[in-house]
């Protein structure tokens, strides 16, 4: 069983987004692509791919965009263990990167956000994904509140109080598996949300539920937490 899994990993390819601006980090990602903006002096990427060394995941296909030319030298100079593909992928969204990725993919593929990070186990992801028929499974993460939120009754009343409570909604986090034959389908499409829409409704696309460290790096004051909280990302 282990070993059909391992073969399974090594045709399995890893597409990670690398292209976005990151203009709400301004002036970080002036002249940076956000996935190397740095949490505790390491760039982003070094903690999504370490992660995935973890599980044997070797094959790397990187769709760069801003800034591009930093994300050849920092391979150049980091990582040269991994079986990395650098593919421009200029400013589109991410259905074009993945189309411009497409035939770097020799099999399944799972795609990440490069920068996000989320101590997903990707074991159980892919064992996830075998459990059922639909070709695409998404990882969602509860939804947490940024305010406190107040019950209110009849009267006006507060009859509770809730510090920025967890919700019973969820969010998508990437760490997306996708088979290989999604491919056709996917690009017919021209948004990458346009897709993910369409196969919910034709229910192609099952949720794997993540309950673990989840952290985004999107504004200067997530930066500051992800420094105070990145410490519980490497236990994953």
């Amino acid at each position: 069983m282990q070993n059909g899994k391992d073969d399974m990993k090594n045709e399995l390819t890893i597409l990670i987004l690398c292209g976005g601006e990151g203009e709400r980090l301004r002036p970080l990602t002036a002249d940076t692509p956000k996935p190397l903006i740095n949490i505790k002096g390491r760039p982003i990427l070094t903690y999504l791919l370490e992660h995935l060394q973890k599980f044997k995941l070797q094959n790397i296909v990187i769709a760069a965009g801003f800034k591009h030319e930093k994300i050849y030298q920092f391979f150049e100079e980091n990582h040269k263990d991994l079986n990395v593909q650098i593919i421009e992928s200029g400013d589109v969204d991410i259905i074009e990167r993945i189309k411009l990725c497409a035939q770097s993919i020799k099999g399944d593929f799972i795609l990440l956000y490069g920068d996000t990070l989320a101590d997903v186990n990707f074991d159980n992801l892919m064992n996830f994904h075998f459990s059922h028929d639909s070709q695409a499974s998404i990882t969602v993460y509860p939804l947490k509140s940024q305010f406190g939120l107040a019950e209110i009754d009849s009267d006006n009343n507060v009859i509770e109080f809730r510090e920025k409570p967890t919700l019973n909604q969820w969010i998508n986090i990437g760490n997306f598996y996708f088979e290989k034959g999604i491919i056709p389908f996917l690009s017919s499409f021209t948004s990458f949300a346009d897709f993910l829409e369409e196969a919910g409704r034709q229910k192609m696309l099952k949720a794997f539920k993540h309950d673990g460290v989840h952290i985004t790096v999107n504004t200067l004051r997530e930066l500051e937490e992800a420094e105070l909280n990145v410490h519980e990302f490497l236990k994953g």
